[in-house]
């Protein structure tokens, strides 16, 4: 199964790759998109509003919010991978407003809370159904609530050549067609980068 083969990735060297190769991986195509996080961070976060980080890995988005000092009340981060979680923990152990929980995304049925804000980056195109997990994860924002992704879109034919069959290989993942993202619900804004590769969204829940 694509999911198990997922994790097994993660699991290679307890997952202490990650960061260094995020690191790399932001200045080849993920700088502009990293920028645009940022700015949707620094225009939503609040000193009252909690955070949910689906697929939070190591605990980079959560560093990077720490790191600019913005507001949050709590954090809560989901993740399927033991190691990747450990790294996590160490990061941010004594934090009592910070949780960190290992979670299948593919099944979030037991899940009731309410979040202010959601942030997903490089996750979904890992998913066997984008549509049906985008759609579901709104209903754990409150009213005004707002969600973040960051994915691989599906970049123009010279590109996508070879970066479909390497992105499938290496990292057990597929670029997301657009008919898709045209089904995912409550989109205000949307940028491509990177040619295309890097397909950046933000969700509004309705008031």
């Amino acid at each position: 199964m694509v999911f198990n083969r997922v994790q097994n990735l993660y699991h290679i060297g307890r997952a202490k790759w990650y960061d260094p190769f995020k690191g790399l991986w932001n200045i080849i195509v993920g700088e502009k998109s990293e920028k645009a996080l940022l700015q949707f961070l620094k225009e939503n976060l609040k000193e009252s509003g909690n955070i949910l980080d689906m697929g939070c890995g190591t605990g980079l988005n959560l560093q990077t919010i720490i790191k600019l000092d913005l507001p949050f009340r709590c954090y809560r981060g989901l993740d399927f991978s033991d190691n990747m979680l450990d790294i996590a923990r160490q990061k941010f152990s004594g934090k009592t407003n910070i949780q960190f929980e290992k979670r299948d995304l593919t099944d979030l049925s037991n899940m009731n809370e309410k979040f202010d804000i959601i942030i997903c980056t490089w996750v979904i195109s890992h998913l066997p159904d984008p549509v049906f997990f985008v759609n579901q994860a709104q209903k754990f924002l409150n009213k005004n609530g707002k969600m973040f992704l960051v994915f691989f879109g599906k970049p123009q034919k010279w590109i996508n050549f070879w970066l479909e069959p390497l992105a499938k290989y290496l990292f057990m993942s597929k670029p997301i067609e657009n008919d898709k993202i045209t089904q995912f619900k409550n989109v205000t804004n949307r940028h491509l980068y990177a040619f295309g590769i890097t397909d950046c969204l933000e969700i509004k829940m309705p008031i």
